[in-house]
This record gives C-alpha cells, structure tokens and sequence, in this order.
C-alpha cells in the first residue's frame, strides 16, 4: 500500500476579490442603516404636533408649517397648523348682518344665515369676503374658556376689528361656533365695528338703551369671575339665554363693552 500523503492546501485567495466582497458588505449595510432611521414621509412637513409629557404640565409642540406651541396644565392635546380661509363671495353689507343668539342673521334671499354648525370655509370665508382679512388669527390653540369654548378643547379664534368669530373642530370638522363683539378687541374704525343685533343694539350703547330695546325680554345684570359686571337677555317666553355680555356698570348710563352669543360649552 502506498503510504498516506498530506491533502494539498487550498490556493492563496485574492487579495482584491476579499476587498470587493468587504466593500459590497460595507455598502449594503449602510443603506440598511439609512432606511431605518429616514423619516417616513421624507420632503413632507407634519402638519401636526408630537406631545411631551412631565408631571402635571403638558408641552404641546407643533411640527409642520403654520402651527403653534402651546402648554396646558394636565391636559395632553395634538394641536393642528392653520391654513388661511378663503374668500366666499358676494360680500355682504354689514347693515344686512344681524347678530342673532345662534350666529348671524344674513337680510338676503340669496344667502343662508350664518348659524353655529357651518362649515368654518363658509362661515368665515363669508365674513373675508365682506370685511376682508383677519384683523387676527389666534391659529388652532387649546381653549381655556376665554371665548365660551369648553377647556381644553381645539379653537380658533378670528378677529375682524371688535369681531372675533369662534372656530371649534369637533370630530376634526371645523365649524363656526360662536362669536364675540366687544370694544376692547380692536380697531373700532373696523367695518366690523357697524354689527349690531337683530333688534339694533350695538356695542358703545348704554345701559338704558340695552333695556329699552330688549323691554319685551328679561334684562339681568350679574358678576363674572373673569369680566366683572355682566348683562344677561333672557327670552321672555323661552327662558333661555340670548345674549349676554360685559357692561362697564350697572347703572343706565354706563355702557355695553361686548355684545356675545351663548357660550358654546353651555349650548
């Protein structure tokens, strides 16, 4: 028998095949790498926020164009951007707009009224189109019942001169949904400053002349925790609240600040 021999040994490999085999290896992995930390949606801005967290006290940071920061105590809420709204023509006089408890009566065949519930497109596309930009846009914010919206919920609030025109996004459908005319908001040479109530009261009226026009109702006076002396309409037959606003007393010849609808948080 022929003695065992050694198997021979396996041939040097190349130097420049190991080289390219690494740097395949090298190149796969980094673009691996680069899937999993890209964002999902890379070249689009977030229109929404991401929500901090600590203790008692909420941050509530917006991502995205056109988005605000706000923080709340104990409250956790994804506040959105806020796109301008657009004109909805014809725009109407002011003398044709009345303020009414549910919105705004529209003295035109042509135009539905503007009541809580509209879509806010319309609703403050209407009020563009008659008084032209925003005097002020608070963007979306969380409420903290300033304007009659329930704490902690979305609002956004728009200010043409002394008028400001509530928006609330329930079920993330954005709506109109009350309203606030006082002196101390703004630029009173502002068309806006002309609205007045279906039966003629104005903000800058007396207190004598807010009873003689609403003598057929039930004038109240009270005091708020937050704006001090307060008138109350209450129909007479219905017994519900119809206005309500700031006076700067009780007596007939102090004056009406603010002429408001109904809180919504209490409708």
């Amino acid at each position: 028998m022929e003695p065992p021999t050694t198997p021979p040994a396996q041939p040097p490999g190349s130097p420049l095949l190991t080289g390219l085999i690494i740097g395949l290896l090298l190149v796969a992995l980094s673009v691996a790498v680069f899937q999993l930390l890209r964002p999902d949606d890379a070249g689009t801005a977030a229109d929404t926020t991401t929500t901090t967290t600590i203790g008692d006290d909420t941050t509530t940071t917006t991502a995205g164009d056109g988005g605000t920061t706000t923080t709340v105590p104990g409250t956790t809420t994804t506040v959105p951007g806020a796109d301008a709204y657009d004109p909805v023509p014809p725009p109407i006089p002011v003398d044709r707009l009345k303020l009414i408890a549910d919105g705004l009566r529209v003295n035109d065949n042509d135009i539905p009224d503007i009541v809580f519930g509209t879509k806010a497109s319309t609703a403050i596309g209407r009020f563009v189109a008659s008084f032209g930009d925003p005097s002020s846009d608070t963007g979306w914010q969380v409420s903290t019942g300033q304007y009659g919206t329930c704490e902690g919920e979305l609002e956004r609030v728009l200010f043409f001169g002394p008028f400001a025109a509530v928006v609330t996004k329930p079920n993330s459908q954005e709506i109109f949904n009350g309203y606030r005319q006082d002196l101390t908001f703004g630029d009173l040479t502002h068309d806006a400053a002309n609205l007045e109530t279906l039966s003629g009261l104005r903000i800058g009226a007396t207190v004598l002349e807010l009873k003689d026009i609403y003598s057929g109702e039930t004038v109240e006076f009270a005091t708020d925790p937050k704006l001090g002396d307060i008138y109350q309409v209450i129909g007479g037959s219905s017994g519900k609240l119809l206005l309500w606003g700031p006076v700067k007393g009780t007596a007939d010849d102090d004056t009406v600040i603010g002429i408001y609808a109904p809180d919504s948080c209490d409708r």
